[in-house]
């Protein structure tokens, strides 16, 4: 890993990770991306520090937390990715804006202008915890990695305290973000397993209904999932594939489409859906087919397991983390930062086989290693005892 003082770096403050090199002319042409979207948001940024400096301390020792916002977003759109972390933590901890002792932030869901809240609470004596999940690496996004990662550089270069998503959260971040020194601890995500619980009554054995799930942003995700179905039909299982969630690429539905000639009746698309609507979705399936690589620390694989749907995957990112044998199955992968790697379909397949085979103890054991490890009310005391520890220092 180096430190490399190049043309952004010279231009910009604060210094960018490039454990895995990149091309002279992407520096050149990021940089001064960059450095018009800094010039561009000099007014906003300004706006933001006054606003910022409003700000007020709040007393004594109980939790009082900002989320990075200055104020109540006005938006309709469904939360993702690392939002979706925050929603039991502010259900306990609701969100002061002008006045707290605490900033929570999660690096997969950064405000517009956390830096400037940042920078004027810290100034007052707040205490900033950082909630660290992935990074961005060449595979997923190609030269512009460095310049991605920067505002989760200076930001956890800040923390008082961070919590890593999974191991692989913050080996990652080590290694594309930099060393920390700020206590850290390991604080997988949780479910609520009263609301995420499985059916009463049992799907029938047949057709194998084979779920995926959650926002993609790539087409291999989704293709994936198509092949491994593909597999299994030509095996002559009776598997029909639901896709839930959202496809966030350009021309997306064109291509989702045309991977699905010739087993489109053997396929379901749903739309986006709500948190609440999640648990219902899971409850109509055997199987669980996640096929994202490197995901540090994914919720759908650990709330489709607190529904009693074991877990088919790739053994990379953090699901090795979260799986365990008994309650679902990994398949071999190439680690790798440079490409985004699909699982082989052969491979996927055979392991929804063998849950299969198995479905009734897989179900049960995936169920109960999700009450035992992701339990949403041990996650909310963890963080109630650290904000109080970090008060009381």
């Amino acid at each position: 890993m180096k430190n490399c003082a190049s043309f952004s770096g010279v231009l910009f403050p604060g210094m960018m990770l490039r454990p895995d090199p990149t091309a002279p002319v992407s520096e050149v042409v990021f940089g001064l991306r960059e450095l018009a979207s800094i010039v561009k948001n000099l007014p906003a940024r300004a706006s933001a520090r006054a606003r910022a400096s409003l700000f007020r301390l709040a007393p004594g020792l109980v939790p009082s937390l900002n989320y990075g916002r200055m104020s109540q977003p006005k938006t309709d759109r469904l939360p993702i990715g690392g939002e979706i972390k925050l929603i039991p933590l502010r259900r306990k901890f609701p969100e002061h804006l002008a006045a707290f002792n605490l900033i929570y932030l999660v690096s997969s869901a950064l405000p517009p202008h956390a830096e400037e809240i940042v920078a004027a609470a810290k100034s007052r004596g707040a205490k900033l915890v950082w909630n660290q999940n992935g990074i961005a690496y060449p595979g997923c996004y190609g030269d512009f990695y460095p310049w991605f990662n920067r505002r989760m550089t200076n930001l956890r270069a800040q923390a008082d305290y961070i919590f890593n998503q999974s191991e692989f959260s913050r080996a990652s971040a080590e290694r594309y973000l930099g060393p920390s020194s700020a206590p850290s601890e390991i604080c997988l995500n949780p479910v609520d397993p009263g609301v995420f619980s499985p059916a009463t009554v049992p799907l029938p054995p047949g057709p194998w209904q084979i779920l995926s799930a959650g926002t993609s942003h790539a087409l291999y995700r989704t293709k994936s999932a198509l092949d491994t179905l593909r597999v299994l039909l030509s095996r002559g299982r009776p598997a029909h594939l639901t896709i839930a969630g959202e496809f966030r690429w350009k021309g997306a539905e064109a291509e989702v489409c045309k991977e699905m000639e010739g087993i489109r009746d053997q396929v379901t698309i749903l739309p986006p859906f709500q948190q609440n609507e999640a648990p219902a979705i899971y409850r109509r399936a055997h199987v669980l087919l996640h096929t994202k690589f490197n995901d540090p620390c994914p919720t759908v694989p650990i709330e489709a397991m607190s529904c009693g749907v074991p877990v088919v995957g790739t053994h990379s990112g953090g699901m090795p983390e979260l799986v365990p044998a008994g309650g679902g199955l990994l398949a071999p992968i190439p680690q790798s930062w440079t490409r985004d790697l699909a699982g082989a379909p052969n491979n996927l397949a055979d392991a929804v086989e063998r849950i299969m085979e198995n479905h009734a103890p897989m179900s049960r054991a995936a169920r109960d290693h999700a009450v035992r490890t992701f339990d949403v009310a041990r996650w909310l005391a963890r963080h109630d005892a650290v904000f109080h520890a970090l008060l009381d220092s």
